[in-house]
This record gives C-alpha cells, structure tokens and sequence, in this order.
C-alpha cells in the first residue's frame, strides 16, 4: 500500500505493524530554473512522479507518504528573485525531528525522495550517522547528484551529466507533464548555457556561470516527446526503487 499519511488517523496508523511500515519524505525545492521553468520545478516533477508511480505499483508493506518539505539547499540560486533556501543544518535538523517521532512510535524506515542536486550530499552524509543515532534506516532516492538519469542518456542529446540545471530534462518533462508552466519561448538556442563542471569545485554560482539567465544545460532542446519518455522512465524507476524496499523486509 502506498498512501498520504495526511489522509489518515492517528489510530491508524498506530494499529499498524511497525516492521510494515516506510515512512516516504519527498524533498524539492523553490529556485530559480532559468526563464523557461517555474521556480517549483523541482516540486513539480517529484509530486507528479510520485503520484503516478502509486497509481502503478503493487506494495505489500505500508509506504506512508508524509507531507512534502517544498524548500532546499540553493544557495547557489540565492541571487534569483524568488529562491528560497534553507541551510544544510536546517534540513539535516528537520529529518532528525522527523526521526526522533519515528523512533518514539517504533517506526524504522524512512525513504526520501529527493528531486534537487543540492539536497542530496547532505543526506548522503548523514545517512550512517542517522541511523545510528535514530535506529532508522534511510534509503535515499535522488533524481540529481547521482546516477538516477544515467540510463535515459538515448533518450537525450545532452549528456546527462551536463544537463545540470533547467536543461533538457527538466524541461523536457515539464513540457509534458505541465504543458502550462514551461514557456516555450524561452526555451530559445542563445539561452543554452553549457558547462561542465570541475570535480574539485563545488562552490559555483549561477549567477557566474549563467548571469541574468540561470539556465545551466540545453533547454532548447526539449520535446513533449522526450518528456512523456522521461515522465515514464522517472515513475518507472521509482517503481523499481520501492519494488525492491518492499521485497527487503
């Protein structure tokens, strides 16, 4: 079963069998996404995802969706009106809260699926520390800053790894997915910002490598049809993902 823990009662809850239950985080952000894509982008792509990977999988455990955190860490997006950030204690301390209530419940599984790159080595970093502190396991989905994309690469021009902020992808989904958030015409050729970035610098900025713009990847390149593609292969994958914390128990 896959559920919004907001749509239940306490009692509920509480009748479940602890070693049944996965507690599911969804985490986004609210950034600048270059000036084709919304500043939700994040948001949008992981609750759509989210919600039709529960219309398709088949769980025998209890996966309760807990309410989404809407905010990141984006700094590096900070000089784009409308970015919000929150600093990496702040979201680390915010899933300690999360897993101090699970521990008093006994509750012991907590899954976070995690739609922007800049949240993703703050909870690669905690993971060990997290569990042993709480007695949680933490599993970790992250659809940027890591591999999740690597095998969609024949379904894109870019190179996945290039395709680091508002590209292809992200466009490309949204194009699909939310036709009415992505403004086509800004999505021109001379606002494609291609960068590759240096695997000892993890200080940059937007605003230095895309002024005025923000856009970091080839967001003309997007297609509805590369993104009812990806749209099928981001739910798909998170299928796989669940199928296999179910199967762990």
């Amino acid at each position: 079963m896959y559920r919004s823990i907001n749509t239940m009662t306490w009692a509920e809850v509480a009748k479940l069998d602890p070693d049944s239950v996965y507690y599911v985080l969804p985490v986004g952000s609210l950034e600048q996404h270059g000036r084709a894509l919304p500043l939700g982008t994040d948001d949008l792509i992981l609750s759509t995802s989210l919600e039709e990977m529960s219309r398709h999988v088949e769980l025998k455990n209890n996966f309760l969706q807990l309410p989404n955190l809407h905010y990141g860490n984006s700094f590096e997006h900070l000089d784009f009106s409308g970015t919000i950030t929150l600093g990496c204690a702040c979201i680390a301390g915010f899933v300690e809260e999360i897993l101090a209530s699970m521990r008093k419940h006994g509750f012991h599984r907590l899954v976070i699926v995690n739609s922007h790159g800049g949240n993703a080595p703050i909870f690669q970093a905690y993971a060990q520390e997290w569990e042993q502190k709480f007695g949680v396991r933490v599993y970790n989905i992250n659809y940027f800053g890591s591999d999740f994309f690597a095998e969609a690469q024949s379904l894109l021009q870019t190179p996945v790894n290039n395709d680091i902020h508002g590209g292809e992808i992200e466009a490309s989904y949204l194009a699909y997915a939310l036709p009415g958030v992505f403004h086509a015409e800004e999505a021109a050729p001379e606002n494609d910002v291609f960068v590759s970035l240096k695997d000892y610098y993890y200080g940059w900025l937007s605003r230095d490598l895309s002024p005025d713009n923000g856009l970091i990847g080839m967001a003309s390149r997007a297609t509805p049809e590369k993104g009812r593609l990806l749209y099928e292969y981001v739910w798909k994958k998170l299928a796989s993902y669940f199928t296999e914390f179910d199967q762990a128990r």
